[in-house]
């Protein structure tokens, strides 16, 4: 981990404790689970975000039917994500001193967990992974590239609650597109800390595009917050419980 000076807390207006973190590869592991294991201590949530790191797909952590799942996978991308997003799990989440590859259990909403540890939930966009992990439940994570998205506003009428898809289009096109990523990525990450995943709803749900930190009391009680990386190629967004007194984000990019 760098030194202090990287170390950079902010208090948003409504009072969550935001802590940024950047590390380099370097005992990459042992540092992430350091960090998470002292946010965890504090009730806060961990928040890992990996950029570029493939060579740490280590697929020596997966069991024979994820080496099987990854094997698989056609594009090497698609592979380095998913063996990445298991070894954050296996380095994170899983209790200390087990070695053993992660055999997960599925929640009665089909959201994967491991027994007898904290709740965790991943996602990937290009090269990017990211996990975030809390002792409450209720916690979703979305990292979007939109590396593959053509016209936003063809989407409008399936993703957007009323309010959102007036907010976008009275916004300019740019500002209207950079609306638009953050509707997309704090629905994902709301629907992924429900449990629910993608359905036929999105424009049931507002998520409250004007205010910076909203919460929500539908479809349950939650916060939403976003991450800023150095650049701006992902959008990142979370959803965690309002109640959790703060999030501790740890950025780990490619050696430059």
């Amino acid at each position: 981990m760098n030194n202090p000076a990287d170390i950079t807390p902010t208090m948003p207006a409504q009072g969550t404790t935001l802590t940024l973190l950047k590390a380099t590869p370097t005992a990459l592991w042992h540092e992430a689970r350091e960090a998470c294991d002292d946010a965890l201590r504090q009730g806060h949530a961990f928040v890992a975000i990996l950029h570029g790191m493939e060579a740490f797909a280590d697929e020596r952590v997966l069991t024979d039917e994820d080496r099987q799942r990854a094997a698989r996978y056609r594009q090497a991308g698609d592979r380095h994500n998913f063996v990445l997003g298991r070894n954050l799990v296996h380095h994170l989440v899983r209790p200390r001193g087990i070695s053993a590859p992660c055999r997960f259990s599925i929640g009665p909403r089909g959201k994967p967990f491991l027994p007898d540890a904290p709740a965790y939930n991943l996602s990937h966009s290009g090269r990017w992974v990211a996990c975030v992990v809390s002792h409450d439940e209720a916690v979703g994570i979305d990292v979007e590239t939109f590396a593959r998205l053509k016209d936003y506003r063809d989407l409008l009428g399936m993703v957007t609650h009323p309010a959102e898809r007036h907010c976008i289009e009275q916004a300019s096109p740019e500002h209207g597109l950079a609306l638009f990523k953050r509707c997309w990525t704090r629905k994902e990450a709301v629907l992924k800390a429900t449990g629910e995943g993608l359905h036929d709803n999105l424009p049931g749900i507002d998520v409250c595009l004007q205010q910076h930190e909203p919460v929500l009391d539908h479809p349950m009680p939650l916060r939403l917050m976003h991450l800023t990386a150095d650049h701006d190629e992902a959008t990142i967004a979370l959803a965690l419980n309002p109640s959790l007194p703060g999030v501790v984000a740890m950025f780990v990019d490619q050696p430059r």
